[in-house]
């Protein structure tokens, strides 16, 4: 009989080891298991309250979900802290109604408790209107919105943010954008996409936090005239701007010996297929804005258009030369090749060229303009002969005449170049032939090391730069 009931506990102990081992999560503390929740998707993390009465309400504990109702999880028996809380509500969505009306309420508690990074992005040709709580949210360290009606800002203190991302966004005025940059001491990343639905006259980004500036296809409403954009932030560091839309630009107070710039203005030149010689125009007076803060930058990055509008600038008037620039990246269609020499001259001291010559009209050009016999190169700048050391050509070399003169041009003419980087698809059937024209060419420094990288060829949709 002893030995019976000794078995019975043996068994016993051990389908109670064997349900712990299978249930082992389930030993963990409440705030552990929250933890582990936040990295499941936010329906899968809701699903966990079926499991048992201990794990029903788990779920609400999580200081990140990505929620289309939130009524119950702003329950005021929840903790008083939220870490992040996204509502991402697509074009065609049933629930973006319901949502809208309940937002402002759910907005309202998430700054009671202490957000930390919110995501709010409509993706429909609504603006959805944003409470006034969101301008007094004094633990929120990040701030994404897209497509919404922002309250007006007469009081803004968000003492702890650090990234804003604005897209399709509707102002009450100019101030409230204002304020919402400048009363954010700490703020070191703003991004601005698409259309800057407001009444301004002028943009203004006053910040003496910000590193970094991005300003992607800028559109301000249409209606309004003469705008003006102004950027008074002294340590910033990094500025793109991709703008076709404002009349001018005014940089204050940037060190700019600190500063990576980034410019597309938005104009194709009358050597690209569109022939718009008032855009060009329009281009060259908001570029004008942009030359006292390029006198001292040391990295700078420019589309094929405003490769165009910097040689259009330097045509109408003397072009200053920019001695501190040691690195440039280009980004050329093949009508384009031929003007380097002319833009170079403005770079006396550069160490760095780096060419993006991916020709999205390229075939154009060759069969109907016969652009492959024109392009030629009829000078010398002096940071060739001086300076440069290194040139990397990003995208694959296809074997073009237009395409080899320009790297003949360099290798030949480079006193003092280290390093030319190709690269070549592995499977162009030219491969070959680029490489005999490349031992052909007689180079002007007796240091420079030719580079060929093979690379796997790219998707049509890459393919345009």
């Amino acid at each position: 009989m002893g030995d019976r009931r000794k078995s019975k506990r043996t068994r016993s102990k051990a389908l109670k080891e064997m349900r712990l081992k299978e249930d082992a999560i389930s030993e963990l503390p409440d705030p552990l298991i929250c933890q582990i929740l936040c990295h499941l998707p936010t329906k899968e993390a809701v699903r966990t309250s079926v499991l048992s009465t201990r794990w029903k309400t788990l779920w609400l504990w999580i200081p990140r979900l990505n929620l289309s109702f939130g009524d119950r999880f702003f329950d005021s028996t929840r903790a008083s802290c939220l870490d992040e809380f996204q509502v991402h509500i697509g074009k065609h969505n049933d629930k973006v109604e319901v949502v809208t009306s309940r937002l402002a309420s759910w907005i309202d508690a998430a700054a009671k408790r202490k957000i930390q990074h919110l995501s709010v992005r409509f993706l429909s040709n609504t603006h959805k209107k944003m409470p006034s709580s969101l301008y007094n949210c004094e633990k929120l360290v990040s701030l994404d919105l897209h497509t919404v009606d922002l309250a007006n800002g007469e009081f803004v203190s968000l003492p702890c943010l650090k990234t804003l991302y604005l897209t399709d966004n509707l102002y009450p005025n100019e101030e409230t954008f204002e304020r919402l940059v400048s009363s954010s001491p700490v703020l070191e990343e703003l991004v601005i996409h698409g259309d800057f639905e407001s009444d301004a006259i002028v943009f203004r980004v006053r910040s003496v936090s910000l590193k970094s500036l991005i300003v992607s296809k800028f559109l301000f409403d249409r209606r309004v005239r003469g705008l003006g954009v102004v950027i008074d932030a002294p340590r910033l560091c990094f500025l793109r701007v991709d703008d076709s839309c404002s009349e001018s630009y005014k940089i204050a107070k940037v060190d700019s010996s600190l500063l990576k710039l980034d410019l597309s203005l938005g104009s194709y030149g009358i050597r690209t297929m569109d022939l718009c010689y008032t855009r060009l125009a329009s281009a060259v007076r908001r570029f004008r804005g942009f030359v006292p803060v390029m006198s001292k930058v040391r990295d700078m990055t420019l589309s094929a258009q405003m490769f165009e509008v910097l040689y259009e600038y330097s045509r109408s008037e003397p072009l200053s030369r920019f001695g501190y620039m040691s690195s440039l990246h280009l980004r050329l269609c093949v009508p384009q090749y031929q003007l380097l020499p002319t833009v170079l001259e403005s770079f006396p001291n550069l160490k760095s060229l780096v060419l993006a010559c991916r020709d999205v009209y390229y075939q154009v050009c060759r069969d109907f303009f016969n652009i492959e016999d024109e392009v030629c190169f009829s000078s010398v700048p002096e940071c060739l002969l001086s300076s440069l050391e290194f040139v990397d050509f990003k995208d694959p070399v296809e074997g073009y005449p237009a395409e080899m003169k320009l790297v003949k041009y360099l290798l030949k003419n480079s006193a003092v170049l280290k390093k030319l980087t190709l690269r070549l698809e592995e499977s162009s059937s030219a491969k070959d032939e680029i490489f005999k024209k490349l031992l052909k060419i007689t180079r002007g420094s007796t240091q420079c090391k030719v580079d060929i990288l093979l690379v796997k060829k790219r998707k049509q949709s890459e393919e345009v730069v």
